[in-house]
Protein backbone atom coordinates (compact mmCIF):
# COMPACT_ATOMS: atom_id res chain seq x y z
CA UNK A 1 0.00 0.00 0.00
CA UNK A 2 1.32 3.47 -0.96
CA UNK A 3 0.93 6.23 2.10
CA UNK A 4 0.66 9.42 0.56
CA UNK A 5 0.34 13.23 2.57
CA UNK A 6 -1.76 16.04 1.29
CA UNK A 7 -1.47 19.32 2.32
CA UNK A 8 -3.49 22.34 2.88
CA UNK A 9 -1.79 25.68 3.33
CA UNK A 10 1.50 24.07 3.67
CA UNK A 11 3.97 22.70 0.86
CA UNK A 12 5.59 20.15 3.07
CA UNK A 13 2.37 17.81 4.78
CA UNK A 14 3.97 15.83 7.76
CA UNK A 15 0.48 14.13 8.29
CA UNK A 16 -1.66 11.82 5.89
CA UNK A 17 -4.31 15.26 6.23
CA UNK A 18 -2.07 18.03 7.23
CA UNK A 19 -4.06 21.21 7.08
CA UNK A 20 -2.68 24.48 8.66
CA UNK A 21 -5.13 27.05 8.82
CA UNK A 22 -8.98 27.39 8.79
CA UNK A 23 -11.18 23.77 6.97
CA UNK A 24 -14.68 24.19 6.18
CA UNK A 25 -16.18 20.90 6.43
CA UNK A 26 -19.80 19.80 4.58
CA UNK A 27 -22.30 18.47 6.07
CA UNK A 28 -21.40 15.76 4.55
CA UNK A 29 -18.86 14.91 7.14
CA UNK A 30 -20.14 13.94 10.23
CA UNK A 31 -18.64 16.37 13.43
CA UNK A 32 -17.58 12.78 14.73
CA UNK A 33 -15.70 12.95 11.73
CA UNK A 34 -14.54 16.69 12.16
CA UNK A 35 -12.91 15.50 15.93
CA UNK A 36 -11.05 12.94 14.24
CA UNK A 37 -8.96 15.70 12.22
CA UNK A 38 -7.66 16.66 15.30
CA UNK A 39 -4.87 14.39 15.11
CA UNK A 40 -4.26 16.08 11.57
CA UNK A 41 -4.22 19.67 12.86
CA UNK A 42 -1.61 22.02 14.27
CA UNK A 43 -2.76 22.99 17.94
CA UNK A 44 -3.48 26.61 18.01
CA UNK A 45 -6.13 29.08 19.06
CA UNK A 46 -8.56 28.50 15.88
CA UNK A 47 -7.96 24.59 15.97
CA UNK A 48 -8.43 24.30 19.92
CA UNK A 49 -11.91 23.61 20.35
CA UNK A 50 -11.15 20.57 17.67
CA UNK A 51 -8.00 19.00 19.14
CA UNK A 52 -10.04 19.45 22.63
CA UNK A 53 -13.09 17.29 21.49
CA UNK A 54 -10.16 14.64 19.85
CA UNK A 55 -7.96 15.38 23.44
CA UNK A 56 -10.96 14.48 24.97
CA UNK A 57 -11.77 10.84 22.69
CA UNK A 58 -8.73 9.30 24.61
CA UNK A 59 -11.02 9.40 27.61
CA UNK A 60 -14.49 8.62 26.76
CA UNK A 61 -16.95 6.87 28.61
CA UNK A 62 -16.73 3.52 27.14
CA UNK A 63 -12.74 3.59 28.34
CA UNK A 64 -13.09 4.02 31.29
CA UNK A 65 -15.27 0.92 32.24
CA UNK A 66 -13.46 -1.41 29.44
CA UNK A 67 -10.21 -1.87 28.17
CA UNK A 68 -9.92 -3.00 24.34
CA UNK A 69 -12.42 -0.62 23.27
CA UNK A 70 -12.45 3.30 22.10
CA UNK A 71 -10.88 5.04 19.85
CA UNK A 72 -7.52 3.64 20.63
CA UNK A 73 -7.50 0.62 23.10
CA UNK A 74 -6.75 -2.69 22.04
CA UNK A 75 -6.70 -6.33 23.62
CA UNK A 76 -3.97 -6.98 26.33
CA UNK A 77 -1.22 -8.66 24.50
CA UNK A 78 0.86 -11.82 25.32
CA UNK A 79 3.98 -12.07 26.14
CA UNK A 80 6.89 -9.61 25.96
CA UNK A 81 10.46 -8.87 26.08
CA UNK A 82 13.35 -6.44 26.58
CA UNK A 83 16.34 -5.92 24.54
CA UNK A 84 18.64 -3.27 24.22
CA UNK A 85 20.63 -1.77 21.15
CA UNK A 86 24.67 -0.61 21.43
CA UNK A 87 26.15 2.87 21.00
CA UNK A 88 24.54 5.13 23.44
CA UNK A 89 27.14 7.44 25.06
CA UNK A 90 26.64 7.13 29.17
CA UNK A 91 27.35 9.38 31.04
CA UNK A 92 24.44 12.12 31.99
CA UNK A 93 23.60 11.89 28.14
CA UNK A 94 20.05 12.58 27.41
CA UNK A 95 16.42 12.92 29.93
CA UNK A 96 13.22 12.78 27.93
CA UNK A 97 12.62 10.97 24.32
CA UNK A 98 10.12 12.65 21.61
CA UNK A 99 8.40 10.75 18.72
CA UNK A 100 8.72 12.70 15.40
CA UNK A 101 6.38 12.09 12.17
CA UNK A 102 9.15 10.89 9.91
CA UNK A 103 9.16 7.68 12.73
CA UNK A 104 12.27 8.93 14.15
CA UNK A 105 13.10 9.41 18.13
CA UNK A 106 14.44 12.58 19.62
CA UNK A 107 16.48 12.24 22.50
CA UNK A 108 16.60 15.57 24.72
CA UNK A 109 20.01 16.38 25.44
CA UNK A 110 20.77 16.57 29.22
CA UNK A 111 25.16 16.36 29.27
CA UNK A 112 25.61 15.48 25.93
CA UNK A 113 26.66 17.47 23.38
CA UNK A 114 24.64 16.97 20.80
CA UNK A 115 21.00 15.67 19.92
CA UNK A 116 20.28 11.52 19.84
CA UNK A 117 18.97 9.65 17.27
CA UNK A 118 16.93 6.72 16.49
CA UNK A 119 15.54 5.06 13.56
CA UNK A 120 13.29 2.34 14.41
CA UNK A 121 13.86 1.34 11.11
CA UNK A 122 17.07 0.49 11.29
CA UNK A 123 17.74 0.19 14.76
CA UNK A 124 20.40 2.50 14.59
CA UNK A 125 21.33 5.99 16.58
CA UNK A 126 23.18 9.09 15.40
CA UNK A 127 23.69 12.55 16.66
CA UNK A 128 23.27 15.85 15.25
CA UNK A 129 24.53 19.19 16.05
CA UNK A 130 26.44 21.28 19.21
CA UNK A 131 24.89 21.68 22.39
CA UNK A 132 26.11 22.93 25.28
CA UNK A 133 27.20 20.51 27.76
CA UNK A 134 25.85 19.85 31.75
CA UNK A 135 22.88 19.86 33.11
CA UNK A 136 21.37 21.99 29.67
CA UNK A 137 17.59 20.28 29.40
CA UNK A 138 15.30 17.99 30.77
CA UNK A 139 12.31 16.95 28.83
CA UNK A 140 11.32 17.73 25.31
CA UNK A 141 7.79 18.29 23.15
CA UNK A 142 6.40 18.30 19.96
CA UNK A 143 5.59 21.55 18.57
CA UNK A 144 2.44 22.17 16.33
CA UNK A 145 5.06 22.93 13.48
CA UNK A 146 7.07 20.07 13.51
CA UNK A 147 9.78 20.67 15.24
CA UNK A 148 11.10 19.68 19.03
CA UNK A 149 10.98 21.85 21.87
CA UNK A 150 13.78 21.11 24.68
CA UNK A 151 12.84 22.30 28.36
CA UNK A 152 15.89 24.58 29.64
CA UNK A 153 17.75 23.59 33.16
CA UNK A 154 20.55 25.35 33.33
CA UNK A 155 20.65 27.80 30.20
CA UNK A 156 18.88 30.16 29.40
CA UNK A 157 17.25 29.82 26.48
CA UNK A 158 14.61 26.84 24.63
CA UNK A 159 15.90 24.61 22.48
CA UNK A 160 14.91 23.99 19.02
CA UNK A 161 15.65 20.59 17.30
CA UNK A 162 14.43 20.24 13.34
CA UNK A 163 13.70 16.91 12.27
CA UNK A 164 13.13 18.16 8.74
CA UNK A 165 16.54 19.97 8.22
CA UNK A 166 18.19 17.95 11.64
CA UNK A 167 19.45 21.26 12.80
CA UNK A 168 19.28 22.22 16.36
CA UNK A 169 19.15 26.25 17.32
CA UNK A 170 18.37 27.88 20.25
CA UNK A 171 15.34 30.77 21.15
CA UNK A 172 13.92 32.82 23.42
CA UNK A 173 15.93 34.15 26.03
CA UNK A 174 15.06 33.76 29.75
CA UNK A 175 14.45 36.99 31.54
CA UNK A 176 17.25 37.19 34.07
CA UNK A 177 18.41 33.33 33.03
CA UNK A 178 15.67 32.12 34.50
CA UNK A 179 15.80 27.93 33.97
CA UNK A 180 14.82 25.08 36.02
CA UNK A 181 12.09 23.46 34.09
CA UNK A 182 12.08 19.68 34.05
CA UNK A 183 9.02 18.91 31.56
CA UNK A 184 7.36 20.54 28.96
CA UNK A 185 3.92 19.76 27.84
CA UNK A 186 2.04 20.97 24.59
CA UNK A 187 -1.65 22.70 25.15
CA UNK A 188 -4.54 22.90 22.70
CA UNK A 189 -4.07 26.26 21.68
CA UNK A 190 -0.39 25.29 20.56
CA UNK A 191 1.64 27.09 23.37
CA UNK A 192 3.77 25.14 25.10
CA UNK A 193 3.84 25.09 29.38
CA UNK A 194 7.13 24.20 30.73
CA UNK A 195 7.12 22.28 34.34
CA UNK A 196 8.70 24.25 37.00
CA UNK A 197 11.26 21.88 38.56
CA UNK A 198 13.91 24.87 40.59
CA UNK A 199 12.34 28.25 39.58
CA UNK A 200 9.43 30.23 40.92
CA UNK A 201 8.49 30.27 37.51
CA UNK A 202 5.83 28.43 35.49
CA UNK A 203 7.10 28.60 31.64
CA UNK A 204 5.57 29.86 28.50
CA UNK A 205 6.90 29.25 25.51
CA UNK A 206 4.61 30.55 22.07
CA UNK A 207 6.53 28.35 18.91
CA UNK A 208 4.94 30.40 15.69
CA UNK A 209 6.92 33.49 17.96
CA UNK A 210 9.58 32.09 19.23
CA UNK A 211 8.69 34.21 22.83
CA UNK A 212 8.64 33.28 25.97
CA UNK A 213 6.51 34.36 29.08
CA UNK A 214 6.04 33.14 32.54
CA UNK A 215 3.00 32.95 34.95
CA UNK A 216 3.16 32.77 38.32
CA UNK A 217 4.21 29.78 40.70
CA UNK A 218 5.52 28.62 43.69
CA UNK A 219 7.35 31.87 46.00
CA UNK A 220 9.37 30.15 47.10
CA UNK A 221 11.67 29.66 44.14
CA UNK A 222 11.49 25.60 44.06
CA UNK A 223 8.91 24.12 42.70
CA UNK A 224 9.79 20.53 42.82
CA UNK A 225 8.02 19.31 39.91
CA UNK A 226 9.26 16.83 37.52
CA UNK A 227 7.54 16.25 34.43
CA UNK A 228 3.66 17.28 33.51
CA UNK A 229 0.59 15.83 31.85
CA UNK A 230 -2.10 17.46 29.94
CA UNK A 231 -5.58 16.41 30.55
CA UNK A 232 -8.57 16.37 28.41
CA UNK A 233 -10.27 19.23 29.88
CA UNK A 234 -7.06 21.49 28.83
CA UNK A 235 -5.21 21.89 32.50
CA UNK A 236 -2.02 20.73 33.30
CA UNK A 237 -1.04 18.53 36.09
CA UNK A 238 2.27 18.79 37.47
CA UNK A 239 4.05 15.65 39.09
CA UNK A 240 5.59 16.47 42.59
CA UNK A 241 9.31 15.13 42.74
CA UNK A 242 10.49 17.02 45.74
CA UNK A 243 7.47 18.41 47.17
CA UNK A 244 4.11 17.33 48.62
CA UNK A 245 2.02 19.66 46.60
CA UNK A 246 0.35 18.38 43.20
CA UNK A 247 0.47 21.19 41.15
CA UNK A 248 -2.69 22.57 38.81
CA UNK A 249 -2.28 25.01 36.02
CA UNK A 250 -4.91 26.12 33.73
CA UNK A 251 -3.57 27.88 30.14
CA UNK A 252 -6.86 29.64 29.66
CA UNK A 253 -7.21 31.73 32.77
CA UNK A 254 -2.49 31.51 33.65
CA UNK A 255 -3.74 30.30 37.08
CA UNK A 256 -1.84 28.04 39.22
CA UNK A 257 -2.94 25.69 42.27
CA UNK A 258 -2.24 23.00 44.18
CA UNK A 259 -3.80 20.19 46.30
CA UNK A 260 -1.90 18.00 48.56
CA UNK A 261 -0.34 14.85 47.49
CA UNK A 262 3.73 13.18 47.96
CA UNK A 263 6.76 13.23 47.02
CA UNK A 264 8.95 10.66 44.98
CA UNK A 265 7.58 10.72 41.46
CA UNK A 266 9.24 11.27 38.41
CA UNK A 267 6.91 11.61 35.46
CA UNK A 268 2.89 11.11 35.00
CA UNK A 269 0.72 9.51 32.51
CA UNK A 270 -2.72 10.07 31.75
CA UNK A 271 -5.27 6.95 31.86
CA UNK A 272 -7.89 5.72 29.90
CA UNK A 273 -10.76 6.50 32.87
CA UNK A 274 -9.00 10.22 33.08
CA UNK A 275 -6.92 9.98 36.22
CA UNK A 276 -2.72 10.51 36.07
CA UNK A 277 -0.26 7.85 37.30
CA UNK A 278 2.63 9.58 39.21
CA UNK A 279 5.65 7.08 38.45
CA UNK A 280 7.36 6.05 41.44
CA UNK A 281 10.89 7.72 41.73
CA UNK A 282 11.52 6.92 45.55
CA UNK A 283 8.33 6.49 46.88
CA UNK A 284 7.23 3.57 47.97
CA UNK A 285 3.81 3.96 46.27
CA UNK A 286 2.24 4.56 43.24
CA UNK A 287 0.29 8.11 42.71
CA UNK A 288 -3.14 8.32 41.35
CA UNK A 289 -4.39 11.76 41.00
CA UNK A 290 -8.02 12.04 40.09
CA UNK A 291 -8.82 15.63 38.14
CA UNK A 292 -12.41 14.88 37.87
CA UNK A 293 -12.18 15.09 42.06
CA UNK A 294 -8.99 17.05 42.83
CA UNK A 295 -8.09 13.84 44.87
CA UNK A 296 -4.98 12.14 45.31
CA UNK A 297 -4.21 7.94 46.36
CA UNK A 298 -1.67 5.61 46.33
CA UNK A 299 -1.48 2.08 45.06
CA UNK A 300 1.04 -0.13 47.47
CA UNK A 301 3.42 -3.04 45.88
CA UNK A 302 6.43 -0.52 45.00
CA UNK A 303 9.66 -1.40 47.07
CA UNK A 304 12.16 1.04 47.72
CA UNK A 305 14.43 -0.22 45.02
CA UNK A 306 11.88 0.08 42.12
CA UNK A 307 13.11 3.62 41.12
CA UNK A 308 11.61 4.89 37.95
CA UNK A 309 11.79 7.64 35.58
CA UNK A 310 8.88 8.47 33.13
CA UNK A 311 6.08 6.18 32.07
CA UNK A 312 4.58 5.11 28.78
CA UNK A 313 0.73 4.11 28.32
CA UNK A 314 0.61 0.78 26.23
CA UNK A 315 -2.68 0.88 23.93
CA UNK A 316 -3.75 -2.22 26.16
CA UNK A 317 -4.10 0.40 28.96
CA UNK A 318 -1.12 -0.72 30.99
CA UNK A 319 1.62 1.06 32.06
CA UNK A 320 5.12 0.81 31.34
CA UNK A 321 7.74 2.21 33.77
CA UNK A 322 11.03 3.26 33.24
CA UNK A 323 14.00 1.75 34.54
CA UNK A 324 16.08 4.24 36.98
CA UNK A 325 17.89 3.52 39.34
CA UNK A 326 21.19 2.18 41.31
CA UNK A 327 20.58 -0.58 43.26
CA UNK A 328 18.94 -3.04 41.02
CA UNK A 329 16.79 -2.19 37.51
CA UNK A 330 13.66 -3.42 36.61
CA UNK A 331 11.03 -2.74 33.85
CA UNK A 332 7.86 -1.59 35.93
CA UNK A 333 4.32 -2.67 34.59
CA UNK A 334 1.45 -0.98 36.46
CA UNK A 335 -2.05 -2.59 35.62
CA UNK A 336 -4.77 0.10 36.45
CA UNK A 337 -7.30 -2.67 36.28
CA UNK A 338 -10.23 -0.37 35.70
CA UNK A 339 -12.80 -2.77 36.23
CA UNK A 340 -11.15 -4.45 39.41
CA UNK A 341 -7.97 -4.40 41.69
CA UNK A 342 -4.99 -2.44 40.65
CA UNK A 343 -1.68 -4.54 40.22
CA UNK A 344 2.10 -3.52 39.68
CA UNK A 345 4.84 -6.51 38.73
CA UNK A 346 8.31 -6.10 37.59
CA UNK A 347 10.54 -7.87 34.42
CA UNK A 348 14.19 -8.03 34.66
CA UNK A 349 17.33 -7.21 32.64
CA UNK A 350 17.41 -3.72 32.57
CA UNK A 351 20.84 -2.93 33.65
CA UNK A 352 21.73 -0.66 36.61
CA UNK A 353 23.32 2.50 37.30
CA UNK A 354 21.09 5.24 36.58
CA UNK A 355 20.47 3.81 32.87
CA UNK A 356 17.22 5.50 31.39
CA UNK A 357 14.75 8.22 31.89
CA UNK A 358 11.65 8.59 29.54
CA UNK A 359 9.86 6.49 27.22
CA UNK A 360 8.77 6.35 23.65
CA UNK A 361 5.87 4.50 22.35
CA UNK A 362 6.40 3.24 18.82
CA UNK A 363 3.51 2.77 16.12
CA UNK A 364 5.20 -1.06 15.83
CA UNK A 365 4.55 -1.41 19.41
CA UNK A 366 8.05 -1.26 21.17
CA UNK A 367 8.81 1.17 23.73
CA UNK A 368 12.26 2.95 23.60
CA UNK A 369 13.78 3.56 27.05
CA UNK A 370 15.61 6.64 26.51
CA UNK A 371 19.33 6.29 27.59
CA UNK A 372 20.86 8.65 30.32
CA UNK A 373 23.65 6.48 32.06
CA UNK A 374 23.11 3.70 29.98
CA UNK A 375 25.40 2.73 27.03
CA UNK A 376 22.66 0.93 25.55
CA UNK A 377 19.30 2.36 24.00
CA UNK A 378 16.53 0.08 25.65
CA UNK A 379 13.67 -1.29 24.05
CA UNK A 380 10.55 -3.22 25.03
CA UNK A 381 8.39 -5.05 22.83
CA UNK A 382 4.94 -5.21 23.92
CA UNK A 383 3.45 -7.15 21.52
CA UNK A 384 0.60 -4.82 20.66
CA UNK A 385 0.94 -1.93 17.72
CA UNK A 386 -0.53 0.98 18.09
CA UNK A 387 -1.76 3.48 15.54
CA UNK A 388 0.32 6.36 14.76
CA UNK A 389 -2.30 9.37 16.23
CA UNK A 390 -2.33 7.61 19.56
CA UNK A 391 1.80 7.90 19.58
CA UNK A 392 1.91 11.49 18.69
CA UNK A 393 -0.90 12.40 20.67
CA UNK A 394 0.00 15.65 23.07
CA UNK A 395 -1.36 13.90 26.07
CA UNK A 396 1.49 11.29 26.11
CA UNK A 397 4.38 12.23 23.17
CA UNK A 398 6.34 14.07 25.59
CA UNK A 399 8.00 13.72 29.09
Amino acid sequence: MVTSTIGVGTQAPQFPLDVRGGAYLSSIITPVDQIAQGAYLAPSPANSSIITAWIQKTVQTNCASTIGVGPFWSSPATGSAFGTIAGAPGGAAYRGGVLVPDGRVVFVPRGAGAVGLFNPTTNTYTTVGSVPGGISYMGGVLVPDGRVMFAPYNLSTIGLFNPATNTYTTAAALPNGNAGYQGCVVVPDGRVVLVPNNTSTIGIFNPPTNTFTTASGEASGTAGYLGGVLLPDGRVVFVPLSTTKIGIFNPATNGYSTITGASGYAGGVLLPDGRVVFVPSGATTIGLFNPATNTYSTVAGVTITDTYAGGVLLPDGRVIFVPYSNITSTVGIFNPALSGAASFTTVSGAPGGYPYFGGVLLPDGRVVFVPEAATTIGLYLTNTPAPKEFCLHPCFNKM
